[in-house]
């Protein structure tokens, strides 16, 4: 079995790449295997002659383009081809030499006309300004080889070449111009087009419309004037009216993507819907209209569309009211609304909804109420291609009425809405709310994930409505802690209900949800301040400090504490006079830094404690927990009793020591000692119910 399949297998390598071979061939020997009729054989050469000199394999391979064996000429007709293209990037003086060559054997008459039609094909790939035009233009003057000539130089599409052509013209009769004009129709430039313009003056039909196309071409509107006047002279039942009008308009096409004079241009287009009678010439009149246009050319259009006698043009005209590109015309878009019937207004919705204005936005909105299922679609397809914020308010009118593929469509349209703004205004945020809400209703569950971080960004007073519905929840106490706090600061006051039933259930979240994976959730919240109040933090203290520590013997000594505080006097410890600093604010994820303390005083952050001071209200006696974050120990008094007091050495985390204690109706003093061994300073303290809901306090002013 294993040599028959290695057989197979050195065949193939055989066949697939006959480079392989030894490429010390002679040219002779490559030779007699191309007229092998072995195909082996002939692979080789036709894989290795292109890599010997050209000028010495061309004469070779001249007789194989005539062999009876198609194989063979094929074969030669590929290494011909080869070639060319390889000395088409040789240096001038070796690609003039092999053009002139090509052009020798190509006039050498004795050999067959399908080896000079290869020939041929061959030079319309390498020739250029430098080379002899004589032989190309006496053929191209010959009956017989006129055509071929032709199209070998259309093919090769340069500027020699519509010269030739161009040369051709005042020898040849009015008839053979024809296909000399439709060739230079093709070409990027023509030399002579002011001797082309000259046979619009021609007796002979087929001319003059050959001419036309060639001036078309040219986006030139120096012809347009005579063009028209063709245009007009010819009754609509000539065979020719049609091709003159065909050019007419493609003149004006052209000469709008070429810059040209956009009045006059425009003039162009409003002759054709004026005087064309030719339905798919009109519509092209029109498109360019509203292509091209500006507000303008709206009054033609307008006209167009309240001319009963040109229905067939209605929907073209509205269209190209579609296209207009400029603001300027909202008004007239909403005057116009108002003088068609209600199943043509909606054809106007596209445009309406792409100048993205206010006045077009009311029309729009009447026209969805009023059309039913069509104008909805109308809407639909316009989102689709325009997504808008503007209108992103109108989603839920369609959305009932929308087949699932439809909907499948929504969710991309919306995705590119949200996706276009990565900047958004203040005046925005709402309508990308709106815009997340209606993604998170019509996307697939997969994607509702990634929904949310926008609704967490942009979160609009409906968004608990538009959420619990599609969650299946008969209240919002499992939906994300992020997502109901930017809910809460975002709801009017006056929707005091909905608000109260929000905060229930963050106090309820707060009570169950670890600190730190709430503040890692909404700790770049812009309303970070909020949360503070709103999970029992105590906000605002008066420091004093730093104090010299003992380590050893951490709190040995109380510094004069707990004595009544008054903030305002001097604090005297050991002959020493400290001043309170009032008001610090927490910062951060709810901490109060200390780093502070010793950069005043000009000590170094080591072996030091501070005092933090506070007074609370409470509306009771209460029992509450104090949860502490501390780096690093701390000592705890509540009305100038200890109550707690821990010695270690930590970095601060939220919460994680608590203490009970025992509050009384009114006013509560609150003393912390926060020690400090060394790098970081600072600590957090908020207050909870037994429960561990955030306990409701006041601070009070001191």
């Amino acid at each position: 079995m294993l040599k028959p399949l290695l057989t197979i297998f050195l065949i193939t390598s055989f066949i697939q790449a006959p480079s392989d071979f030894d490429r010390t061939l002679s040219l002779e020997q490559l030779i007699e295997k191309l007229y092998s009729e072995n195909a082996q054989e002939r692979a080789i050469a036709r894989q290795l002659l292109p890599f010997k000199n050209p000028m010495m394999v061309l004469p070779k391979i001249i007789p194989a383009l005539g062999s009876d064996n198609y194989d063979i000429r094929g074969c030669a007709k590929n290494i011909l081809f080869d070639l060319t293209n390889q000395m088409a990037k040789a240096p001038g003086k070796e690609k003039e030499g092999f053009v002139n060559a090509l052009l020798g054997y190509f006039a050498d008459t004795s050999l067959k006309e399908e080896t000079r039609e290869y020939i041929l094909k061959a030079l319309s790939f390498i020739m250029d300004d430098t080379t002899n035009p004589e032989i190309l233009e006496k053929y191209l003057l010959d009956g017989i080889w006129r055509e071929r000539v032709r199209v070998a130089l259309v093919e090769n599409n340069n500027v020699f070449s519509a010269k030739i052509l161009c040369r051709s013209l005042n020898q040849l009769s009015d008839e053979d111009k024809v296909p000399i004009l439709l060739g230079l129709f093709q070409m990027k430039e023509v030399p002579c087009i002011d001797d082309v313009a000259e046979f619009l003056d021609s007796s002979y039909m087929p001319l003059k419309v050959a001419t036309t196309r060639v001036l078309a071409n040219t986006g030139s509107i120096l012809y347009a004037p005579k063009l028209f006047e063709l245009c007009l002279s010819m009754s609509e039942t000539e065979p020719l009216y049609q091709e003159l009008w065909d050019a007419y308009i493609r003149l004006a096409e052209k000469s709008a993507l070429n810059g040209g004079n956009w009045n006059y241009t425009m003039a162009m287009f409003k002759n054709v819907v004026e005087h064309c009678k030719i339905q798919e010439i009109v519509e092209a009149g029109i498109t360019g209209l509203g292509r091209f246009g500006d507000e303008t050319v709206f009054p033609v259009l307008e006209g167009v569309i309240l001319d009963s006698e040109k229905e067939r043009f209605h929907i073209s005209a509205l269209q190209a009211i579609r296209m207009l590109n400029t603001p300027a015309i909202t008004q007239s878009l909403v005057d116009l609304c108002s003088k068609l019937p209600r199943e043509k207004q909606l054809y106007l919705i596209p445009a309406l909804i792409q100048r993205n204005d206010e006045k077009g936005k009311e029309i729009v909105n009447r026209m969805l109420k009023e059309s039913g299922i069509n104008g909805k679609r109308v809407f639909l397809h316009t989102f689709y291609e325009n997504p808008s914020l503007l209108y992103i308010d109108y989603i839920p009118t369609v959305i009932e009425s929308l087949e699932e593929t439809e909907k499948q469509k929504l969710v991309e349209c919306l995705w590119r809405l949200v996706a276009m703004h990565k900047e958004v205004e203040k005046s925005e945020e709402t309508q990308m709310g709106r815009a997340y809400l209606y993604l998170f209703k019509l996307c697939p569950p997969e994607e509702r994930e990634m929904v949310m971080e926008g609704i967490k960004r942009f979160p609009t007073y409906e968004t608990i409505d538009v959420l619990l519905p599609e969650l299946g929840k008969q209240d919002p106490k499992d939906l994300p802690f992020q997502l109901l706090f930017e809910l809460y600061n975002v709801i009017p006051a006056e929707n005091g209900e909905k608000r109260q039933q929000i905060y229930s259930v963050l106090r309820e979240q707060l009570a169950t949800i670890p600190m730190e994976r709430i503040i890692g959730q909404i700790g770049g919240s812009k309303n970070i301040q909020q949360f503070y109040s709103l999970a029992g933090f105590v906000e605002k203290w008066n420091l004093l400090g730093p104090f010299q520590w003992n380590k050893d013997e951490p709190f040995g000594e109380n510094y004069g504490f707990p004595t009544s505080i008054t903030i305002e006097a001097t604090y005297k410890y050991k002959d020493k006079e400290y001043i309170w600093k009032k008001d610090a604010s927490v910062e951060g994820w709810g901490y109060v830094g200390l780093m502070g303390l010793c950069s005043q005083a000009g000590m170094d952050c080591e072996d030091i404690c501070a005092f933090a001071y506070t007074k609370i209200e409470v509306p009771e006696d209460t029992t509450a927990f104090a949860c502490i974050g501390s780096d690093d120990g701390f000592r705890l008094w509540v009305n100038q009793e200890e109550v707690a007091k821990k010695h270690v050495d930590r970095g601060m985390r939220v919460d994680e020591d608590k203490v009970e204690l025992h509050l009384k109706k009114g006013e509560n003093d609150i003393l912390m000692q926060i020690t400090q061994l060394k790098g970081g300073w600072n600590f957090c303290f908020r207050l909870t119910d037994s429960s561990g809901k955030p306990l409701i306090f006041d601070i009070k002013p001191l």
